[in-house]
């Protein structure tokens, strides 16, 4: 039975349509709001549609809160399939979203030049919050959006904290769910498309019953890879792959009058192939000169000599041989030998209490959430290859035996090791496996009030969260062997090691070590590193918060003036048992705290009813952490500061033409101290890649943003927005001197912004056609999504690819065309034919620099998709 429910959405859509029947006599309950909204909207035809949010606690025109914030309704959202936070890459100006390395669900969020960190580690906040319902998620990979009735997703755009829950520096993204109806609604909908996509959605509203009403929610969704593993047969395990089951249960309840209950459960169960990691560059060995930056020398990373030792490996699968040249245009097919898995389980309780006791309002939001994921991560998409293995043991198999009784070894044991061949490994570049646990518990609780000339909130904020991860890994090193075992000077270690005097090797090595070089049976070995990485980390955040704005004259006086604060206090722990190939007598352990107080303030005015102007000064904070890679000291895990951030913003807001042209426009300059950079380290043990998290010092953005819709007549409507960021970075302490003992050097004049697109933009022609007096209608869009190429990594000192990884522009084009209200039974269906990316750009939006391991590569965007989608409601 659980494998038939699991496997027949469409089944399952049918058998709950058939309800519909039942239905009859409560859609006449529904029929007179129906006609009501149905008048007004006669009456508003040909002009933009109002729009509510509630960025600021309470309910507003989104044309007068003072901030930079675009809202997308629910038409919206259902006619662009979003459904978690990537799908919203390119609809806000400055905000640009790229896929997780390991995770289905996991998104790199950037928000006007500020960028969540790439590290899936649990010692690093986001800069850029993400919240479901008013419940801060504290990783995205947990968030589990699918199967949400989004109502509205609001992203706005600067810091956020004296009415958000979480600090953060950025912005923050809200996904507002639909609450459940006092009427009998039901909505289902099915897809189908290509790479065999198959997903289906029945959301179940019964109505009031005994005063409470609910809403039921099921969502499958399912689709084959879209890059061919050729050594996985099972096309639904091949890269892109995702299978979910998720479910929703809301309820909410009315309370003397005055207050409402509304409690929602959700689970959600993905397995997916993550997206596929392709080999871009490899190197060849050379030695890199220092980088000279400011006048000063700085340590630039080495690279393994991976060019030659792939040129002479044997590939278990011939055909993969193909594939481990590298190229940066886009393949089709890729060899994952260990096929890349991930398995996501997340599920979380939301309440929320609120009541109105006249003079001020109380509301209550408590929120608990876990999170599963397992994976399995092939890094990079060569197969598996043998070749030449570097032991100290099986130094000198292979040697000519005169040669190696030069170094005073018998005759025998000579004529055993020149017979002896040189030992071989089976290996890849690099696989990782993880199991990650999260568990999070946040409470708030505010009071807000307001009367003719103020508005007014106090609240206080509680988070804490724990998670693990237990992360072995598997990666090879390519050695040189020539030059760095035989050279003349590391000759000298050789010959100490097999009895020489110290005088004696220095004596000899230059004379033996040319001999040895050309006599070398495989000057390329490979050393198989196995390490992992294991620990625990916690956090706990407490705060209080208040912001007040007042009417001077009153409210229609045109004129307000907001001020807020908050008072933060962080702490952080961390113990980790393990980080490289044997776990420490004693576990590393790091405990650190910090607290901060925030503040902004606003000042809007309307020059007349249709165009306001307003100016913010705000603060922003993140909490400093434990980046789980970092070498311990004495046992002890270095923390890295916290982040702090000015912004400067003025903006204006109009609706002209009697509401038939919305402009908003917003510019902008931040000042960011401390900003928290994840480095891949350059004095990392030979063999290993590893991140240290720095704080960069001071880094100032300066920006523009522009949104714009207008109705073109009864059939037409545009929209789009714009947005540039220019990021300087003025201080960044992370180059390492040559000179040992020197402070760090600032390598801010060669530093690259990492994730940020200096100019992103989206333009989309809507249409609408009325088929029949009766409602059928045709309705149509087409969108077009352009972002500017971006880094992945911050500098090329320790990434020696990061200029060859920088990511290519998106030029996305969209198309959606569709019937709707066809009436069917007392209700109504649509049929829509959707497509994603109709150019096909395989454009590369994210490089992986592995520093010393000696490779590069990354991912890109999905092909072109399309399909087609039927839906009902009653």
């Amino acid at each position: 039975m659980k494998g038939a429910f699991q496997t027949r959405p469409f089944a399952r859509l049918l058998i709950g349509t058939s309800l519909l029947c039942l239905a009859a006599p409560a859609l006449a309950a529904e029929a007179a709001a129906e006609a009501a909204a149905d008048q007004a909207a006669d009456a508003n035809a040909g002009k933009l549609d109002e729009i509510v949010v509630t960025a600021q606690k309470r309910e507003q025109n989104l044309q007068v809160v003072p901030i930079a914030i675009s809202a997308i309704g629910a038409e919206k959202v259902a006619t662009l399939g979003i459904k978690d936070a990537k799908d919203l890459s390119g609809l806000a100006p400055n905000v640009t979203i790229v896929q997780g390395t390991i995770n289905a669900n996991a998104a790199v969020i950037s928000i006007r030049g500020i960028n969540t960190s790439a590290q899936e580690t649990f010692g690093i906040d986001t800069a850029n919050a993400l919240y479901v319902d008013g419940i801060y998620i504290a990783r995205s990979g947990g968030s589990a959006l699918d199967v949400m009735d989004i109502e509205r997703v609001e992203v706005l755009r600067g810091p956020q904290g004296t009415l958000f829950g979480r600090n953060t520096t950025g912005g923050a993204i809200a996904f507002i769910s639909r609450a459940p109806s006092e009427t009998f609604k039901l909505r289902a909908e099915a897809t189908y498309g290509n790479f065999n996509t198959a997903n289906a959605r029945i959301t179940l509203d019964p109505g009031s019953i005994a005063g409470i009403r609910t809403s039921f929610t099921y969502n499958h969704q399912q689709r084959d890879g879209v890059v061919d593993n050729i050594l996985e047969p099972n096309k639904s395990r091949d890269p892109g792959s995702r299978k979910s089951d998720s479910f929703r249960f809301a309820a909410k309840t009315d309370i003397g009058g005055t207050g409402t209950v509304q409690y929602i459960f959700d689970w959600s169960r993905t397995r997916s192939s993550p997206m596929n990691f392709q080999l871009t560059n490899v190197a060849d060995g050379t030695p890199r000169a220092p980088i000279v930056v400011n006048g000063i020398p700085v340590v630039a990373t080495q690279q393994a000599p991976v060019q030659q030792y792939l040129a002479g490996a044997t590939f278990l699968n011939p055909a993969c041989a193909a594939l481990a040249a590298p190229t940066r245009t886009w393949r089709p097919t890729v060899c994952n030998d260990i096929s890349s898995t991930s398995l996501d389980t997340a599920w979380g309780h939301n309440l929320q209490i609120e009541n109105d006791f006249g003079p001020f309002k109380i509301k209550s939001i408590t929120g608990y959430r876990r999170w599963d994921n397992d994976y399995t991560t092939d890094l990079d998409g060569i197969g598996a290859f043998r070749g030449p293995q570097f032991t100290n043991a099986t130094l000198f198999n292979g040697f000519p035996a005169p040669l190696l009784q030069s170094l005073g070894f018998p005759a025998g044991t000579s004529a055993f090791l020149a017979g002896a061949a040189v030992p071989t490994v089976q290996q890849n570049l690099f696989d990782t496996n993880n199991q990650r646990r999260h568990k999070q518990l946040s409470e708030e609780l505010e009071v807000s009030g307001q009367s003719d000339t103020l508005d007014w909130v106090v609240g206080g904020f509680y988070f804490w969260e724990k998670g693990s991860e237990d992360n072995p890994q598997n990666s090879g090193f390519v050695l040189d062997t020539n030059s760095q075992v035989f050279s003349d000077a590391a000759f000298v270690g050789v010959l100490r090691g097999v009895g020489f005097p110290a005088a004696a090797a220095a004596q000899f090595a230059p004379l033996l070590a040319p001999s040895f070089r050309a006599a070398n049976p495989a000057r390329y070995r490979m050393v198989q590193t196995l390490g992992r990485l294991t620990y625990t980390a916690s956090a706990e955040s407490a705060a209080v918060y208040t912001q007040a704005t007042y009417y001077p004259g009153g409210r229609d006086s045109g004129l307000r003036l907001t001020l807020g604060g908050r008072y933060t206090w962080d702490q952080k722990t961390m113990i980790r048992l393990q980080n490289g190939a044997a776990a420490p007598a004693v576990p590393d352990q790091g405990r650190t705290s910090f607290s901060k107080f925030t503040w902004n303030a606003m000042l809007g005015y309307d020059l007349n009813r249709d165009v306001n102007v307003y100016a913010r000064i705000a603060t922003g904070y993140r909490a400093g952490g434990f980046n789980a890679q970092d070498p311990a000291s004495g046992g002890t895990l270095p923390s890295f500061k916290p982040e702090t951030l000015t912004s400067y913003e003025v903006g204006l807001k109009s609706e002209l033409f009697d509401r038939r042209l919305r402009f908003n426009l917003s510019g902008y300059y931040n000042e960011y101290k401390d900003l928290a950079i994840a480095v891949p380290l350059t004095n990392a043990p030979p063999g290993t890649f590893a991140t240290a998290v720095t704080n960069a010092g001071k880094v100032t953005y300066t920006g523009v943003e522009a949104e714009l819709m207008a109705v073109l007549n009864e059939n037409f409507t545009i929209e789009g927005n714009a947005g540039y960021v220019d990021i300087k970075y003025k201080e960044f302490n992370a180059g390492l001197p040559v000179t040992a003992g020197q402070p760090l050097v600032n390598i801010a004049s060669i530093a690259t912004p990492a994730y940020t697109s200096p100019f992103t933009a989206n333009a989309a022609l809507n249409m609408q056609f009325p088929l029949t007096s009766s409602g059928l209608r045709l309705t149509g869009r087409v969108s077009y999504t352009y972002e500017d190429p971006k880094y992945s990594v911050s500098n090329n000192i320790s990434t020696p690819f990061n200029d060859l990884l920088r990511n290519d522009a998106i030029k996305r084009v969209d198309a959606q065309i569709a019937i709707d209200r066809i009436p069917l039974g007392g209700g109504e269906a649509l049929i829509r034919l959707w497509g994603r990316n109709l150019t096909n750009q395989n454009a590369f939006v994210r490089g992986i620099d592995f520093g010393s391991l000696g490779y590069a590569g990354g991912y890109f965007v999905d092909p072109r998709t399309f399909g087609v989608s039927i839906g009902v409601k009653y």
